[in-house]
């Protein structure tokens, strides 16, 4: 039974080519524009993760704090909070003088000014802006801490990055649904009502709609599945010519490459079911 249905679905798809292509045509330009915008926001979240991997808080100590103190805060500080690395004054200074570049422009400072700090690498449930801020205020009322920074605009700006981009991808994706719901509703509605004597003669014979609309199902969900995977050739080719230029540019994972496909399928099998239960009962008998 399933060998006629599919027989039937390449017959509709071969007499109808046109009709078909067309389909497809419009199908893979949406898709390529999905599937980019896509491989745009995978690489601009792999950036964000790694530049929020090196978020971290600066815990500046006080000049008495002793060396045992200093090594009990440290083990606090990574039980509650992450990973603490201490930064002696010396070493401090030495990396100050590394960024300034030219050892001239220290010389009328005289003594080492900078306090020795540590750098505390936040656990990951930390890393947004309100848990930081709690931690921050949390650490600061320790005895042996003199100050703590974590630039809280700056992790701010972070994430609202990352929100304009799960907004617009939800944005990007519904226009593309509404494409391929139009395209594969009216290639349905085409496609039957081109075959209009076909469907009207099997109804006649006692038909089942089941029977008479599965042939168009298996039609849609191919040319959605074919346009899937040529726009995602067309966007693998893309990110070959940018990545030349674009150092360190991925393509998509292969999991969401999965559901790129699996959801332009089960948006197909959803619309052409809807287009047939209305277009069947204009051209039955």
């Amino acid at each position: 039974m399933h060998l006629f249905y599919f027989r039937e679905a390449s017959r509709s798809f071969r007499h109808h080519r046109g009709l078909a292509y067309t389909a497809m045509l419009s199908l893979t330009a949406a898709l390529s524009l999905s599937g980019f915008f896509l491989l745009l926001t995978h690489n601009a979240r792999l950036a964000l993760a790694t530049i929020g991997d090196r978020r971290e808080m600066v815990v500046y100590l006080r000049d008495d704090v002793t060396d045992d103190k200093r090594a009990l805060l440290i083990t606090r500080l990574n039980e509650l909070y992450g990973t603490a690395i201490y930064v002696s004054k010396e070493q401090a200074w030495k990396e100050f003088a590394e960024q300034i570049g030219d050892p001239s422009l220290l010389d009328a400072v005289g003594e080492n000014p900078l306090p020795a700090s540590l750098r505390l690498r936040l656990k990951p449930e930390l890393l947004n802006p309100a848990a930081m801020a709690e931690a921050a205020k949390q650490v600061l009322q320790f005895p042996e801490v003199e100050d703590v920074r974590y630039g809280a605009e700056w992790v701010q700006r972070l994430d609202d990055v990352n929100s304009s981009l799960l907004r617009g991808t939800l944005i990007i994706g519904i226009f593309v649904a509404l494409a391929i719901v139009f395209v594969i509703y009216n290639t349905i509605r085409l496609t039957v009502l081109a075959r209009r004597p076909q469907v009207e003669i099997m109804s006649r014979l006692g038909a089942s709609d089941r029977f008479i609309t599965t042939p168009f199902l298996f039609e849609a969900i191919f040319e959605a599945m074919l346009s899937a995977f040529i726009a995602l050739a067309i966007v693998f080719g893309m990110q070959q010519a940018m990545s030349a230029r674009v150092v360190g540019l991925a393509f998509l994972p292969p999991l969401w490459a999965l559901a790129f496909v699996g959801a332009a399928m089960f948006l197909a099998w959803i619309t052409a079911s809807f287009a047939l239960s209305r277009v069947l009962r204009s051209v039955g008998p």
